[in-house]
Protein backbone atom coordinates (compact mmCIF):
# COMPACT_ATOMS: atom_id res chain seq x y z
CA UNK A 1 0.00 0.00 0.00
CA UNK A 2 2.82 2.54 0.88
CA UNK A 3 4.89 1.56 -2.40
CA UNK A 4 1.47 2.53 -4.26
CA UNK A 5 0.60 6.29 -2.57
CA UNK A 6 4.38 6.73 -3.42
CA UNK A 7 3.94 5.58 -6.85
CA UNK A 8 0.56 7.95 -7.17
CA UNK A 9 2.17 10.87 -5.51
CA UNK A 10 5.56 10.62 -7.91
CA UNK A 11 2.61 10.35 -10.96
CA UNK A 12 0.54 13.74 -9.37
CA UNK A 13 4.00 15.71 -8.80
CA UNK A 14 5.29 14.75 -12.52
CA UNK A 15 2.28 15.75 -14.11
CA UNK A 16 2.46 19.50 -12.79
CA UNK A 17 2.92 21.96 -15.25
CA UNK A 18 6.36 23.34 -15.61
CA UNK A 19 6.24 27.11 -15.64
CA UNK A 20 9.60 28.60 -17.47
CA UNK A 21 11.35 31.39 -16.22
CA UNK A 22 11.02 34.38 -18.89
CA UNK A 23 14.66 34.86 -19.77
CA UNK A 24 16.59 37.36 -18.83
CA UNK A 25 17.08 40.91 -20.95
CA UNK A 26 20.61 42.35 -21.38
CA UNK A 27 20.73 46.03 -20.47
CA UNK A 28 23.63 47.99 -22.48
CA UNK A 29 24.19 51.00 -19.46
CA UNK A 30 25.69 53.05 -22.28
CA UNK A 31 22.48 53.08 -24.02
CA UNK A 32 21.04 55.85 -22.03
CA UNK A 33 17.36 54.44 -22.52
CA UNK A 34 18.61 51.27 -20.69
CA UNK A 35 20.79 53.39 -18.13
CA UNK A 36 17.46 54.95 -16.75
CA UNK A 37 15.29 52.20 -16.98
CA UNK A 38 18.07 50.11 -15.10
CA UNK A 39 18.45 53.51 -12.64
CA UNK A 40 14.73 53.84 -12.00
CA UNK A 41 14.45 50.05 -11.57
CA UNK A 42 17.44 50.53 -8.76
CA UNK A 43 16.46 53.91 -7.23
CA UNK A 44 12.41 53.04 -7.63
CA UNK A 45 10.23 51.38 -9.22
CA UNK A 46 8.76 50.56 -12.88
CA UNK A 47 5.22 50.85 -11.33
CA UNK A 48 3.97 53.92 -11.00
CA UNK A 49 1.56 53.17 -8.47
CA UNK A 50 4.02 51.51 -6.05
CA UNK A 51 5.96 53.40 -3.31
CA UNK A 52 9.26 52.57 -2.75
CA UNK A 53 11.06 53.02 0.45
CA UNK A 54 14.72 53.34 1.42
CA UNK A 55 15.87 53.19 5.31
CA UNK A 56 19.45 54.32 6.75
CA UNK A 57 20.74 54.64 9.86
CA UNK A 58 24.11 55.84 10.97
CA UNK A 59 25.85 58.57 12.96
CA UNK A 60 27.27 62.13 12.75
CA UNK A 61 30.76 63.51 13.88
CA UNK A 62 32.13 66.50 14.96
CA UNK A 63 35.41 67.98 13.30
CA UNK A 64 36.65 70.98 14.69
CA UNK A 65 38.81 73.46 12.51
CA UNK A 66 42.07 74.50 14.11
CA UNK A 67 44.24 77.43 13.69
CA UNK A 68 46.97 76.76 11.44
CA UNK A 69 49.53 78.82 13.28
CA UNK A 70 48.68 77.20 16.82
CA UNK A 71 50.87 73.82 18.07
CA UNK A 72 49.86 71.43 16.25
CA UNK A 73 46.95 69.04 18.22
CA UNK A 74 47.17 65.85 18.96
CA UNK A 75 45.31 63.17 16.97
CA UNK A 76 42.71 61.87 18.18
CA UNK A 77 39.78 59.34 17.04
CA UNK A 78 36.60 61.22 17.37
CA UNK A 79 33.43 59.67 19.14
CA UNK A 80 30.06 59.54 17.18
CA UNK A 81 28.17 62.66 18.33
CA UNK A 82 24.50 61.35 17.27
CA UNK A 83 23.28 58.69 15.67
CA UNK A 84 20.19 58.82 13.18
CA UNK A 85 18.11 57.06 11.65
CA UNK A 86 15.36 57.94 8.55
CA UNK A 87 13.41 56.80 5.22
CA UNK A 88 12.80 58.19 2.14
CA UNK A 89 9.55 57.62 0.72
CA UNK A 90 8.84 58.02 -3.22
CA UNK A 91 6.78 57.55 -6.24
CA UNK A 92 8.19 57.32 -9.65
CA UNK A 93 6.10 58.95 -12.85
CA UNK A 94 7.49 58.42 -16.60
CA UNK A 95 8.13 61.66 -18.51
CA UNK A 96 9.69 60.10 -21.25
CA UNK A 97 12.41 56.90 -21.97
CA UNK A 98 15.08 58.51 -20.02
CA UNK A 99 13.58 60.81 -17.55
CA UNK A 100 11.31 59.86 -14.74
CA UNK A 101 9.70 62.08 -12.05
CA UNK A 102 10.54 61.23 -8.29
CA UNK A 103 7.73 62.72 -5.94
CA UNK A 104 9.16 61.97 -2.39
CA UNK A 105 9.29 62.96 1.03
CA UNK A 106 11.61 61.77 4.19
CA UNK A 107 12.28 61.79 7.76
CA UNK A 108 15.58 61.81 9.61
CA UNK A 109 15.32 61.43 13.76
CA UNK A 110 18.21 62.19 15.83
CA UNK A 111 19.14 59.23 18.66
CA UNK A 112 21.62 59.53 21.40
CA UNK A 113 24.33 56.75 21.31
CA UNK A 114 22.07 54.34 23.25
CA UNK A 115 19.27 54.76 20.87
CA UNK A 116 16.70 57.00 22.02
CA UNK A 117 15.36 59.76 20.16
CA UNK A 118 16.83 62.78 21.77
CA UNK A 119 14.42 66.25 21.65
CA UNK A 120 17.18 68.30 23.46
CA UNK A 121 20.85 68.80 22.69
CA UNK A 122 23.51 70.19 24.67
CA UNK A 123 25.63 72.16 22.54
CA UNK A 124 28.34 72.03 24.51
CA UNK A 125 29.30 68.46 23.24
CA UNK A 126 30.67 70.80 19.75
CA UNK A 127 32.47 73.66 21.94
CA UNK A 128 30.05 76.34 21.63
CA UNK A 129 30.56 78.85 23.97
CA UNK A 130 28.87 79.79 26.54
CA UNK A 131 27.12 76.57 25.86
CA UNK A 132 23.33 75.49 26.39
CA UNK A 133 20.95 73.21 25.68
CA UNK A 134 18.80 73.76 22.65
CA UNK A 135 15.41 71.98 21.40
CA UNK A 136 16.09 69.54 18.64
CA UNK A 137 14.51 69.78 14.72
CA UNK A 138 14.02 66.66 13.69
CA UNK A 139 14.11 66.36 9.54
CA UNK A 140 10.90 66.51 7.91
CA UNK A 141 11.14 67.17 4.30
CA UNK A 142 8.33 67.96 1.93
CA UNK A 143 8.97 67.77 -0.86
CA UNK A 144 12.21 66.47 -2.23
CA UNK A 145 11.60 65.98 -5.69
CA UNK A 146 13.92 65.78 -8.36
CA UNK A 147 13.77 64.16 -12.06
CA UNK A 148 15.85 61.18 -12.48
CA UNK A 149 17.54 60.27 -15.74
CA UNK A 150 20.76 57.87 -16.13
CA UNK A 151 23.27 57.20 -13.69
CA UNK A 152 27.17 56.92 -13.56
CA UNK A 153 27.89 52.96 -12.97
CA UNK A 154 30.80 51.21 -12.30
CA UNK A 155 30.99 47.10 -12.74
CA UNK A 156 32.59 44.64 -10.50
CA UNK A 157 31.09 41.22 -12.03
CA UNK A 158 27.35 41.31 -11.40
CA UNK A 159 27.60 44.06 -9.24
CA UNK A 160 26.86 47.41 -10.22
CA UNK A 161 27.50 50.14 -8.12
CA UNK A 162 25.77 53.74 -9.26
CA UNK A 163 27.60 56.92 -7.65
CA UNK A 164 25.69 60.17 -6.89
CA UNK A 165 28.20 63.62 -6.02
CA UNK A 166 26.81 66.31 -5.04
CA UNK A 167 28.67 69.94 -4.51
CA UNK A 168 26.26 72.13 -2.99
CA UNK A 169 26.54 75.82 -2.67
CA UNK A 170 23.78 78.55 -2.70
CA UNK A 171 22.77 81.57 -0.31
CA UNK A 172 21.57 80.20 2.46
CA UNK A 173 18.27 80.23 3.69
CA UNK A 174 19.44 81.87 7.45
CA UNK A 175 21.82 84.51 6.56
CA UNK A 176 23.42 85.70 9.24
CA UNK A 177 22.28 89.07 9.92
CA UNK A 178 18.89 87.80 10.28
CA UNK A 179 19.70 84.87 12.33
CA UNK A 180 22.76 85.24 13.70
CA UNK A 181 22.75 82.58 16.00
CA UNK A 182 21.59 79.77 13.76
CA UNK A 183 23.64 80.75 10.92
CA UNK A 184 26.53 79.27 10.03
CA UNK A 185 26.99 81.41 6.63
CA UNK A 186 25.40 83.49 4.23
CA UNK A 187 26.69 80.67 1.77
CA UNK A 188 25.22 77.12 2.67
CA UNK A 189 27.41 74.45 1.45
CA UNK A 190 27.70 70.53 1.82
CA UNK A 191 29.00 67.56 0.30
CA UNK A 192 26.80 64.46 0.04
CA UNK A 193 27.69 61.37 -1.22
CA UNK A 194 26.21 58.25 -2.19
CA UNK A 195 26.38 55.23 -3.21
CA UNK A 196 23.94 52.48 -4.62
CA UNK A 197 24.69 48.96 -4.83
CA UNK A 198 22.71 46.66 -7.21
CA UNK A 199 22.66 43.15 -9.21
CA UNK A 200 22.82 43.21 -12.53
CA UNK A 201 20.78 39.88 -13.09
CA UNK A 202 17.85 41.74 -11.22
CA UNK A 203 18.61 44.55 -12.84
CA UNK A 204 17.96 42.54 -16.56
CA UNK A 205 15.21 40.31 -14.77
CA UNK A 206 11.87 41.58 -16.60
CA UNK A 207 9.58 40.23 -13.92
CA UNK A 208 10.84 43.03 -11.47
CA UNK A 209 10.12 46.09 -11.74
CA UNK A 210 12.40 47.41 -8.51
CA UNK A 211 15.36 45.23 -7.19
CA UNK A 212 17.28 45.42 -4.38
CA UNK A 213 19.42 47.81 -3.18
CA UNK A 214 22.19 48.87 -0.61
CA UNK A 215 22.82 52.48 0.55
CA UNK A 216 25.83 54.37 1.59
CA UNK A 217 25.90 57.60 2.32
CA UNK A 218 28.50 60.47 3.62
CA UNK A 219 28.03 63.75 4.21
CA UNK A 220 29.97 66.71 5.12
CA UNK A 221 28.31 69.94 6.30
CA UNK A 222 27.30 72.96 8.39
CA UNK A 223 26.49 72.85 12.07
CA UNK A 224 23.02 72.13 12.05
CA UNK A 225 20.90 75.62 12.72
CA UNK A 226 18.93 74.09 15.77
CA UNK A 227 22.25 73.58 17.02
CA UNK A 228 22.80 77.21 17.69
CA UNK A 229 26.83 77.51 17.07
CA UNK A 230 26.63 80.31 14.81
CA UNK A 231 29.53 81.25 12.64
CA UNK A 232 31.68 78.53 15.42
CA UNK A 233 34.37 77.06 12.55
CA UNK A 234 33.90 73.39 11.94
CA UNK A 235 31.84 70.85 10.24
CA UNK A 236 30.02 67.92 11.16
CA UNK A 237 30.76 64.21 9.30
CA UNK A 238 27.69 61.80 8.76
CA UNK A 239 28.16 58.91 7.87
CA UNK A 240 25.19 55.90 6.83
CA UNK A 241 24.44 52.74 5.94
CA UNK A 242 21.01 51.61 4.37
CA UNK A 243 19.11 49.66 1.86
CA UNK A 244 15.63 49.64 -0.09
CA UNK A 245 12.94 48.55 2.08
CA UNK A 246 10.90 45.32 0.96
CA UNK A 247 6.99 46.26 2.18
CA UNK A 248 7.43 50.13 1.96
CA UNK A 249 6.75 51.91 4.89
CA UNK A 250 5.35 48.91 7.04
CA UNK A 251 8.75 47.17 6.72
CA UNK A 252 10.40 49.78 8.55
CA UNK A 253 11.66 49.38 12.12
CA UNK A 254 8.58 49.45 14.70
CA UNK A 255 10.78 52.53 16.62
CA UNK A 256 10.68 55.30 13.58
CA UNK A 257 7.73 53.68 12.21
CA UNK A 258 5.72 54.96 15.60
CA UNK A 259 8.15 58.30 15.74
CA UNK A 260 6.62 58.93 12.38
CA UNK A 261 2.79 57.57 13.08
CA UNK A 262 2.84 60.06 16.30
CA UNK A 263 4.38 63.31 14.94
CA UNK A 264 4.18 62.97 10.93
CA UNK A 265 1.27 60.53 10.24
CA UNK A 266 1.17 62.18 5.74
CA UNK A 267 5.03 60.85 5.52
CA UNK A 268 3.61 57.42 5.47
CA UNK A 269 2.68 57.50 1.86
CA UNK A 270 4.42 59.34 -1.00
CA UNK A 271 3.28 62.56 -2.34
CA UNK A 272 0.36 62.13 -4.57
CA UNK A 273 1.17 64.97 -6.97
CA UNK A 274 4.40 67.30 -7.81
CA UNK A 275 5.03 70.31 -5.99
CA UNK A 276 6.61 73.29 -7.38
CA UNK A 277 9.18 75.14 -6.19
CA UNK A 278 12.25 74.47 -3.73
CA UNK A 279 12.87 71.22 -2.29
CA UNK A 280 12.45 71.30 1.82
CA UNK A 281 15.72 71.10 3.67
CA UNK A 282 16.67 71.30 7.35
CA UNK A 283 17.52 75.02 6.49
CA UNK A 284 14.08 75.65 5.13
CA UNK A 285 12.09 74.82 7.40
CA UNK A 286 14.03 75.98 10.31
CA UNK A 287 13.56 79.27 8.96
CA UNK A 288 9.66 78.56 8.99
CA UNK A 289 9.85 77.18 12.39
CA UNK A 290 10.85 80.92 13.27
CA UNK A 291 8.82 82.90 11.19
CA UNK A 292 6.32 81.14 12.27
CA UNK A 293 7.63 81.49 16.27
CA UNK A 294 7.05 77.53 16.32
CA UNK A 295 11.06 77.25 17.48
CA UNK A 296 10.97 76.84 21.62
CA UNK A 297 13.67 79.21 22.53
CA UNK A 298 14.30 76.80 25.30
CA UNK A 299 14.64 72.97 25.92
CA UNK A 300 11.33 71.37 27.95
Amino acid sequence: MLLYFLACFSAEEQSEPVVEARPNEPLNLEDPVDNAKAFLKMRGSLDENEEVVFYWHGYIYNQESYDPFADPETSYYSSPLLAFEGFNIARFEKISDTEYQMLSREITIYKNLFGHVVNCFDNFNINVDPPQYVPVVHVQNDPVNFVLGGGTYKEMGDLIAWDMDMFLSYPSPLPIEEYEKYSASNTYQSVELFDFYSQRSDLEDPSMNSVPVHLTWVRQGQYLPWMQAGQKSGQLIYHAQGYKVEGGFDGLPEDLKSWTEANAPEYKHAPESAIYGPNVTSWRYMKSLLENQEYPETCP
